[in-house]
């Protein structure tokens, strides 16, 4: 078999489509992968609509970069893992092309940028990590995000005395955000969020030390409270589809005004101009784009230890649903509710049928 069953994106768009094309082969330090789960994410929606990161590969392109499965294939140069390994990993969203992409049988993953299924958890658990939690450590470790110090690796820090607040906690990234936060001992980790049935509990236990309710009436005043004037970190993970009092306004707002801070964030956005004069003491503020690719280094070390953390319980999987078999009706629906902004599940493809 030389050919496989694949979800295509011919037209910006216009729906993805059910068709054939060819397995890739792996090179050098690849391995080829049965994908067992696919997982979707927003920018995919971006994907097939505005061409995000894919229009140069049209009629040809295909979406999705949260990869687990089944190692078919070994490059000439892969040490770490051999034929049938239970792998995850992030393709290569920027130069990889459709071969590295999810929503088809088989794909490419470079062997630094995946790591082993750890026994307790499933394939579906395991391809809930790969975009969302690379996005968010690489949003706070980078020194092109947060640059905060490696402390789990040994790097001298104190964070004990120190806050974080994480904008849109309830987000994927949000979620993963929380937990890197809490690993490196932060004191107070302040997150915003639509509090749901349980109050918040569910972002407390994955670290979070306070739960504002995004729609309270004064969330700055409230989270002012807590941190006063001393903040010097601030993620904002929302992804563009908010505006008002969880826009990245609010996380500028929050710095302090006499001492240095720093905001990352998901996407674009530029610094109000009046926020920005309030801060006396400067600040930096990087748009992150988490991708393993573009960090070679941070992300080969998070590929490496991220095993561990599962198998320890301080990196914990998010909840998902299943799309059974390259349901092309499906897909595309779930891609529509990401336009128009309906909630929207973690959702996983399963392209071959076990």
């Amino acid at each position: 078999m030389d050919t496989q069953q694949a979800l295509i994106l011919k037209e910006v768009q216009r729906p993805l489509v059910l068709g054939r094309r060819p397995i890739p082969q792996p090179k050098g330090n690849q391995v080829l992968v049965k994908i067992i789960a696919a997982g979707i994410n927003p920018h995919d929606q971006k994907g097939r609509d505005r061409g995000l990161l894919v229009g140069k590969h049209l009629p040809h392109a295909v979406l999705a970069n949260d990869i687990s499965g089944i190692v078919e294939k070994v490059g000439p140069e892969v040490k770490r893992f051999s034929v049938g390994d239970r792998i995850f990993g992030q393709s290569n969203i920027l130069s990889g092309g459709p071969d590295q992409a999810g929503l088809q049988q088989f794909c490419i993953l470079d062997a630094d940028f995946a790591a082993p299924i750890p026994s307790l958890i499933s394939f579906d658990e395991a391809a809930t990590f790969p975009v969302n939690a690379i996005a968010s450590f690489i949003a706070l470790f980078s020194s092109s995000g947060l640059d905060l110090a490696l402390k789990f690796l040994g790097q001298n820090s104190d964070y004990a005395n120190e806050a974080i607040v994480i904008i849109g906690g309830a987000s994927n990234s949000g979620k993963f955000a929380l937990q890197f936060a809490r690993l490196v001992g932060f004191g107070k980790i302040i997150t915003t969020a639509k509090i749901r049935n349980d109050g918040g509990q569910s972002l407390r236990d994955l670290g979070a030390t306070h739960v504002i309710d995004r729609e309270a009436a004064d969330v700055e005043g409230q989270i002012r409270a807590i941190v006063g004037d001393e903040l010097l970190y601030a993620f904002d993970t929302v992804n563009g589809s908010y505006t008002g009092s969880i826009s990245h306004q609010l996380a500028l707002s929050l710095l302090s005004t006499t001492r240095k801070g720093s905001l990352a964030t998901l996407v674009r956005g530029e610094a109000d101009p009046d926020i920005a004069a309030s801060k006396k003491a400067g600040f930096r503020k990087n748009q992150v784009l988490g991708v393993s690719d573009l960090h070679k280094e941070l992300a080969s070390m998070f590929w490496e230890i991220i095993p561990g953390w599962i198998e320890k319980g301080q990196l914990k999987p998010l909840n998902f649903r299943v799309i059974e078999w390259l349901d092309v009706g499906k897909v595309n629906a779930l891609l529509d509710d990401y336009r128009d902004g309906r909630a929207a599940t973690k959702t996983h493809v399963h392209p071959n049928l076990m």
